[in-house]
C-alpha cells in the first residue's frame, strides 16, 4: 500500500476511509476496510466517455506505469500487478484534469471571430497573392493577428497551402520537406532536385497558394528558393512575418523585385480591440474598459496580451460565480497583471 500522502483526493475518495484498527482491541474493522475500486473505475469511463478518449489515449495522458494493457485489465478488474500503484496514478490523472477543466477557457469565447481590420487586410493580400500568382508580403509586431487570419483564409480556400516556419529550418532539404508534407507530394525524395520537381509539379496550373507563415525564421537562400519554386509553378507566395524579415529581404533581390502587395501591421488599430474584445464580454466594452485594454495590447505580445487580460477578468468573473465580465473584473484583471 503507498503512503497516505501518495494517495489523491479522487482516488482516496473513490477507494473510501482506511483500514483503521479498532481502538479497544487493535483490530482491523472489516467495515472500515477499503473497498475494491469501483467507484474509481466509473469516472474513468464517465471521463472517457464525456470526452470521447480511447484507452489508449488515457494510458498516454495518465503516463508511465500505465500503458494501455495495464489499464484495460484494471478496467476490467483482471490486473495482476500492483492495483494501488496503478489506482494512484489514475487518482493523479483525474485531479489533473479536473483542475485543467477549472481553469479551461473554453466559456469566455477568447477564440470567437472578430472581423478586424488585420484579418480584412491580410486575407486581401493572400487572396490578390493566389489570384494574380504573385508574391506578397505581410509584416508587422508579434500579436497582430498575422497567423490567425492566415490560417482562417487558408482554411476557406482551395489550393491555399499554410505552413509554419521555424528556427529548424536552416537547410534546403528540411524546408523542401516541410513544404511537401503539407502539400502532400507523396513519398519523400532522396534528392532536393527531385523534391523540388514534385513541389513544382503538384502546385502547377492549380492556381494554388504557398502561405508561409513565420518566415522570418528563413535564411535567404531559403527566401530565394521559394521565390524560384513560385516561378516554375506559376503560383501565388505570401511571406508572412516580424518586421526583421525584411533584413533577410535586403539580401534578396531576386524576392524584393517580385513583391507585388506589402501590407505592414506595425499600428494596431483602436476598433480591432473593441471587436475582439466584444467577444468574450458578450458587449461593446466601455471607455474605462477600453483604456485597460488598449494598454494591454499595446504591450508586449499585442493581441496576444490583450486575450490574457480577457482570459484573467474571465477567471476572476467566475470566481466570484458570475459568466459575465464586469469593468471591475477588467480593473481587477489589469492591477493584476501590470
Amino acid at each position: 500500500m503507498e503512503p497516505a500522502e501518495n494517495i489523491t483526493p479522487l482516488a482516496r475518495e473513490a477507494r473510501g476511509p482506511s483500514a483503521n484498527p479498532d481502538p479497544a482491541s487493535g483490530v482491523l474493522d472489516p467495515a472500515s476496510a477499503a473497498p475494491a475500486p469501483a467507484e474509481l473505475r466509473a469516472r474513468v469511463e464517465a471521463e472517457m466517455a464525456a470526452f470521447g478518449l480511447s484507452r489508449a489515449r488515457a494510458a498516454a495522458e495518465i503516463g508511465p506505469g500505465v500503458s494501455a494493457p495495464t489499464l484495460s485489465s484494471w478496467l476490467n478488474g483482471s490486473y495482476g500487478g500492483d492495483n494501488d500503484a496503478v489506482e494512484a496514478r489514475i487518482g493523479r490523472w483525474l485531479d489533473t484534469r479536473a483542475e485543467r477543466a477549472a481553469h479551461a477557457f473554453g466559456g469566455a469565447r477568447l477564440d470567437a471571430h472578430a472581423e478586424t481590420c488585420a484579418t480584412r487586410a491580410v486575407s486581401a493580400a493572400l487572396a490578390y497573392a493566389q489570384a494574380a500568382g504573385d508574391l506578397a508580403l505581410i509584416h508587422g509586431p508579434s500579436g497582430r493577428g498575422k497567423t490567425w487570419a492566415a490560417e482562417t483564409h487558408c482554411a476557406g480556400r482551395a489550393q491555399a497551402i499554410w505552413l509554419r516556419a521555424s528556427p529548424t529550418l536552416t537547410t534546403l532539404p528540411r524546408l523542401l520537406s516541410r513544404l511537401g508534407t503539407a502539400l502532400g507530394a507523396g513519398a519523400r525524395p532522396t534528392h532536393s532536385m527531385e523534391a523540388e520537381q514534385a513541389i513544382v509539379a503538384g502546385l502547377e496550373g492549380r492556381g494554388a497558394l504557398i502561405v508561409v507563415d513565420e518566415a522570418h525564421h528563413l535564411r535567404a537562400p531559403l527566401l530565394d528558393e521559394l521565390r524560384c519554386i513560385r516561378d516554375m509553378a506559376g503560383c501565388g507566395l505570401a511571406l508572412i512575418g516580424d518586421d526583421t524579415i525584411r533584413m533577410t529581404l535586403a539580401r534578396c533581390p531576386q524576392v524584393t523585385g517580385r513583391i507585388g502587395m506589402r501590407v505592414d501591421l506595425k499600428a494596431l488599430a483602436r476598433d480591432d480591440v473593441a471587436a475582439i474584445a466584444a467577444g468574450p464580454l458578450g458587449r461593446k466594452p466601455g471607455a474605462r474598459e477600453m483604456k485597460h485594454l488598449i494598454a494591454a495590447a499595446a504591450g508586449p505580445g499585442g493581441l496576444h496580451g490583450l486575450r490574457r487580460h480577457l482570459a484573467r477578468a474571465w477567471m476572476i468573473a467566475r470566481g466570484a460565480g458570475r459568466e459575465t465580465i464586469t469593468e471591475a473584473d477588467i480593473e481587477a484583471a489589469a492591477g493584476e497583471l501590470s
